[in-house]
């Protein structure tokens, strides 16, 4: 291989540049719905950003429909649960692992090892708990106080369906029945995308157009952010872009909860490390971050590929138990699986190719 090569991120950051013009010049923006009072609803913001065409769209794929809800073939349908009108089928393909679920924030913009307001004992006796309004009497109070990103990407425990308003459970003996194979088997499933409307009963629509986005404003905002810390770490950009992508997911600007951090390289690194984590999640860029990044070998816990993940105790006999940190599976990973192998074919037709390492 050759040598590291710290040119190649100033070429990076030129690429980035130039596109962040063009993008300020008017042609892309980050995409908000405003209520009322002129102020920015980050709820409905992150929702309808993935369920149309809009400003903060760079590139898509307008044919794909993402199917119905009436059966395991449909987008909607692989993320309908056991316990939803039609959820028989079809429940369980998308579940969330526990990892990811605490990789998002709390509502304070910190993380759940920094924020005084992130709790795991015991459920919540008074709505007034949660200081975002998602949750009712017996939610476990891991799932209070998050931030909006984490309750348009998990769906979990005790949690309503958005039409209908049936209580799923996917503990043993809920409504959810966990006895079922095709069970979601981490006790979380994935909401991201997952359309509002689409109903399998009466004059709901069974299924609802959406584009498949590849990429998207926020991502190259948090792109520009990192090769600027590449470069020039005192850049004030660094945080500016990052605080763009978080005022609009609703939570607190770096700038004003960790000021601390400006100018240091290996913290602004994963400040946007964690931002991307849970900006793009379950849209195809983690699987390329962690590479890049050369982290995939570190393990489940520290964002790699390999070792043990984790979900809630789906063999609980107790509410209570079921929500404990439980191996889920556990995952090879060696160095090798950072390249796949160039086919023997292509080997055989060529003396100047060399196989990638262990293979």
């Amino acid at each position: 291989f050759p040598d590291h090569d710290a040119g190649k991120w100033q070429k990076a950051l030129d690429a980035c540049q130039a596109f962040i013009d063009y993008a300020n010049a008017g042609h892309y923006e980050l995409y908000k719905v405003l209520d009322g009072d002129g102020n920015l609803d980050p709820d409905r913001s992150i929702y309808e950003l993935h369920n149309s065409f809009n400003k903060e769209v760079i590139f898509a794929r307008s044919s794909v429909g993402w199917g119905n809800v009436t059966g395991p073939s449909g987008f909607d349908g692989l993320h309908l649960p056991r316990g939803v009108r039609g959820g028989t089928q079809a429940t369980g393909h998308m579940a969330v692992l526990q990892e990811l679920v605490d990789d998002f924030f709390v509502i304070d913009g910190l993380s759940i090892e920094e924020s005084p307001l992130y709790s795991e004992t015991g459920f919540v006796e008074d709505p007034a708990e949660d200081l975002t309004g998602n949750a009712e009497v017996g939610t476990f109070r891991m799932y209070i106080n998050r931030e909006p990103r984490f309750y348009q990407n998990v769906f979990y425990n005790g949690r309503r369906w958005h039409v209908g308003g049936e209580q799923v459970w996917f503990n043993k003996g809920g409504n959810s029945d966990n006895s079922s194979p095709q069970h979601v088997k981490t006790g979380y499933l994935s909401y991201k995308k997952v359309h509002r409307s689409v109903y399998n009963q009466g004059t709901h629509p069974k299924s609802m157009y959406r584009p498949g986005i590849l990429m998207r404003l926020a991502e190259f905002y948090l792109l520009y952010a990192e090769a600027l810390n590449e470069v020039n770490p005192s850049d004030p950009r660094v945080l500016t872009y990052i605080d763009y992508v978080r005022e609009r997911a609703g939570i607190p600007l770096l700038t004003d909860i960790k000021p601390q951090i400006r100018g240091n390289k290996e913290l602004q690194r994963e400040a946007i490390v964690a931002e991307r984590r849970v900006e793009l999640a379950s849209e195809g860029q983690r699987y390329f971050d962690i590479r890049r990044w050369m982290i995939a070998g570190d393990g489940a816990g520290n964002g790699g590929q390999g070792g043990v993940f984790h979900g809630m105790d789906m063999d609980a006999e107790t509410l209570a138990d079921f929500y404990t940190r439980t191996e889920v599976e556990t995952r090879r990973w060696d160095n090798s699986m950072y390249f796949a192998p160039i086919p023997l074919n292509e080997m055989q037709n060529s003396r100047m190719l060399v196989q990638n390492p262990g293979y």
